[in-house]
């Protein structure tokens, strides 16, 4: 069983929409939700002016959620200079109460969030280059380890999934749906806490049905022209707001999610839901 975990929030303008400053109980990090508007409200603060990482984060041209990591030896600095990029709102920045972080500390940091945010898939990664792996001791990548597993916490605490996989909720075969239906429809997915992540590998209709509503229609397009789904078979997991978008999409026409995607005992969504 996972242990409970004790979070600070101090709304240092007073307001939820500006800077936050945050901590979590034992840990010697820190970390900033700064907008960027209110970049000027934390210029005096001497802990930004150390070694730290940060998080810039928009969205690009299509809409998508998108973040750019990096790191610097004076965080707020670094943060003036990426006003040079227009397609970040908020910025979050993680620095150490102590003085224990330094360059080669912060550079490993980079390169591990990087990878696991681009792994996680839930957000463009804005970089242009790729972080490279510092060479630092067995102890330290042990630390740094610890370090960013706390920072990914309050990442998501503050409501940024950057990290989080779409199928981290994934518990057994039971939790699996399917849909096996006309026209080549084969998919597989689950419910989450977001909505229906269909999974990758699943196959759409070939076709869709005339009566079929104009914004499952335009969604289907959408997801086909963004090589989500390619030769009718989706080639990532993919988040639906809800199982009916999910199943309409799969199955090329309207339909009730609660009652098509369904258990291979037959029961289905909604019926499993009531039960529980």
């Amino acid at each position: 069983m996972s242990l409970g975990k004790s979070i600070s929030l101090f709304l240092i303008n007073g307001t939820p929409d500006g800077v936050i400053a945050c901590e979590l109980s034992n840990w010697t990090g820190k970390g900033y939700k700064i907008p960027r508007n209110n970049l000027k409200d934390v210029s005096n603060r001497s802990d930004l002016k150390k070694p730290g990482v940060y998080f810039l984060i928009g969205h690009n041209e299509d809409d998508k959620e998108t973040v750019y990591i990096g790191e610097s030896e004076g965080v707020f600095n670094r943060l003036i200079q990426h006003q040079e990029k227009d397609f970040w709102t908020e910025a979050l920045v993680f620095i150490s109460k102590d003085e224990n972080l330094n360059k080669a500390h912060i550079k490993y940091l980079e390169f591990l969030l990087y990878h696991e945010a681009v792994e996680a898939n839930r957000y463009k990664v804005f970089n242009s280059n790729v972080p490279t792996k510092p060479a630092i001791s067995e102890a330290e990548i042990a630390v740094m380890s610890e370090f960013s597993t706390n920072l990914k916490l309050l990442v998501g605490a503050l409501g940024f999934r950057i990290f989080e996989k779409l199928t981290k909720s994934l518990t057994s075969k039971q939790d699996t749906y399917l849909i096996n239906a006309a026209r080549g429809a084969e998919a597989t997915g689950i419910m989450t806490s977001e909505g229906f992540v269909v999974f990758k590998g699943s196959k759409i209709a070939s076709t869709e049905v005339q009566s079929m509503p104009e914004s499952f229609k335009r969604k289907r397009a959408q997801i086909i022209s963004e090589k989500i789904i390619f030769d009718f078979e989706f080639t990532q997991d993919y988040l639906f707001s809800s199982p009916s978008t999910a199943a309409a999409v799969v199955m090329g026409r309207s339909a009730n999610g609660l009652k098509e995607w369904k258990l291979k005992d037959g029961s289905n969504l909604g019926e499993n839901e009531k039960k529980n």
